[in-house]
């Protein structure tokens, strides 16, 4: 493949994965059963709200769907010992992984207000890590979910979600640091990108969060 080529090659990819996390599965499944997800608790689009608003069930299979989405078409690529004969640069990849995160966020099927992209981030990182990424970060709401449970609460507000959400990036800049310095540098992209884009989305339950600690 010609050096033009690659690079239009490069650019359409990224494109397409930004499309593909522009998809809001939560949104369109919340439509198709009369819900209007804006309504229902923080009016995020996303998979948390759907999964109160229309049961476990449809909460999960848009769960799934955006996880999915963060995941794919960029695998093919990233994967390419079993998927692809092209070999694609670790950086395009990087931030191709990031295109879909942003997609999700800033979704033109939405007029560019989104959701707050916590399982398309999952995909992302599945790429880009494998499980690595994502079990960290698993095991990080986990332990923030047991914490909780253990306070007697049985479900917890959007700002606690975003204080955890804040500890599993806490958690991921770690471990992204350690990556770069055993050659995955790439890894910096995707976590400086992935961090600023889902904590400014949180920013205003994360806000009410301190400002609650301070009382």
């Amino acid at each position: 493949m010609e050096s033009s080529q690659r690079y239009l090659f490069y650019v359409a990819l990224i494109f397409l994965q930004f499309l593909s996390g522009s998809v809001m599965y939560a949104y369109i499944i919340a439509k198709l059963k009369g819900i209007d997800l804006k309504n229902v608790r923080d009016g995020n689009p996303g998979s948390t709200n759907l999964w109160r608003a229309a049961g476990w069930k449809y909460g999960f299979l848009a769960l799934t769907l955006d996880y999915f989405k963060g995941v794919l078409p960029i695998a093919f690529f990233a994967w390419n010992n079993f998927f692809s004969i092209i070999s694609i640069n670790r950086y395009v990849l990087a931030v191709a992984a990031f295109a879909g995160v942003l997609g999700h966020a800033f979704s033109p099927f939405l007029k560019f207000k989104g959701g707050k992209a916590v399982a398309t981030m999952f995909g992302a990182w599945s790429v880009l890590t494998k499980w690595e990424g994502p079990i960290l970060l698993g095991g990080v709401f986990t332990i923030f979910s047991i914490f909780n449970k253990i306070k007697g609460k049985k479900k917890t507000t959007p700002e606690e979600d975003a204080f955890r959400v804040l500890l599993g990036f806490i958690a991921l800049l770690f471990y992204t640091i350690w990556k770069a310095f055993n050659g995955m540098p790439e890894l910096v992209l995707l976590y400086v990108g992935n961090a600023i884009v889902v904590l400014y989305k949180h920013r205003v339950e994360l806000r009410n969060y301190f400002l609650e600690i301070k009382k």
